[in-house]
Order: structure tokens, then C-alpha cells, then sequence
């Protein structure tokens, strides 16, 4: 995956606070629902966004940080 696409999953997280995967990947037509949920690994690892189970599905957040 390229940094446009982490940018881009970024900028959708950011902007919606809280969106679950699946309505993630229906922004990002142009990547596979392996290769969003690779970056979303990535990312969630880095601690750049938070996923979390929920229900049957996944919902991804901005993470929250304790100061």
C-alpha cells in the first residue's frame, strides 16, 4: 500500500471520528478489502487508529490518548 492510500484512510477516520470497516472499504474502491484491512493493521499497530470489535464487525476510531 502506498502512504497516498494511508493518507487517505486516515483523512476518512479523522473526518467521521468513528466509521466501521466494512463502510470504510466502500470509500476506498480502488483497494481490495485485503489491502484496506492490511493498512488498517498497520496503522492500528502504530497506534494511529483504534479498531475494535463490534458486534459481528469492526469499527474503526481516532485513538484517544490519556495525557
Amino acid at each position: 500500500m502506498t502512504q497516498q492510500a494511508a493518507v487517505k484512510l486516515l483523512a476518512i477516520v479523522h473526518e467521521r471520528r468513528r466509521i466501521q470497516l466494512e463502510e470504510l472499504i466502500s470509500y476506498l474502491p480502488e483497494f481490495t478489502w485485503n489491502q484496506v484491512f492490511s493498512l488498517v493493521d498497520e496503522l492500528s499497530r502504530r497506534e494511529l487508529i483504534c479498531l475494535r470489535r463490534q458486534g459481528f464487525g469492526y469499527e474503526l476510531r481516532v485513538p484517544s490518548f490519556s495525557t
